[in-house]
């Protein structure tokens, strides 16, 4: 059966990969801003039922939405707008234990099937302004939540995890195939 991946992100087609390589990639256009969330959690839940819902009404095979957040307490570091944002997300979480949650839902002709949030903890070595620099110029954060890919540059700052890796990549290889085995 056929999965479609209701994103662009290069890192989530990397990863789902690893469950299937019977997949087919259709971004969804979803608002990020207008969504009414109380915690980081109902937010990225949320975004990703959004998206998968967006794209099942198109398909009659299932639509895999995922989103992910980093978290610095109920602080939710998205993608940075510039590199100067990208400076200030990287000197907040300098030091710092925080926390990436992604959420995936599974939607089939506009019905959930399933959802599941997972929660990785990080910590980065206290960054000095050199090495921020250095990751900034590199642009590789622009385009990530919090400012930072684990895969990347950004890597060898990180101290410490506590979870899935593939989590803070953007997408929780283990509970996506949980999810697929359970309601495919």
């Amino acid at each position: 059966m056929t999965l479609v991946l209701a994103s662009a992100s290069p890192r989530r087609q990397e990863l789902i990969r690893r469950v299937t390589e019977d997949f087919v990639v259709c971004p969804a256009d979803v608002d990020e801003a207008n969504i009414p969330y109380q915690t980081p959690a109902e937010y990225t839940l949320s975004m990703a039922v959004g998206k998968a819902l967006a794209v099942s009404g198109k398909t009659p095979h299932p639509v895999l939405g995922a989103d992910t957040v980093v978290c610095l307490g109920a602080r939710i570091l998205g993608k940075p707008r510039d590199a100067e944002e990208n400076r200030a997300m990287l000197r907040a979480l300098s030091g710092r234990w925080h926390t990436v949650l992604t959420a995936v839902a599974l939607c089939r002709q506009g019905r959930i099937l399933g959802t599941e949030i997972v929660a990785t903890r990080v910590r980065f070595l206290p960054l000095r302004e050199q090495d921020i620099e250095e990751l900034i110029q590199t642009g590789d954060g622009l385009d990530k939540a919090g400012g930072y890919g684990i895969q990347g540059p950004a890597g060898k700052y990180i101290a410490g995890i506590d979870g899935c890796y593939y989590n803070v990549m953007g997408l929780p290889v283990a509970a996506v195939a949980s999810l697929l085995r359970a309601h495919v």
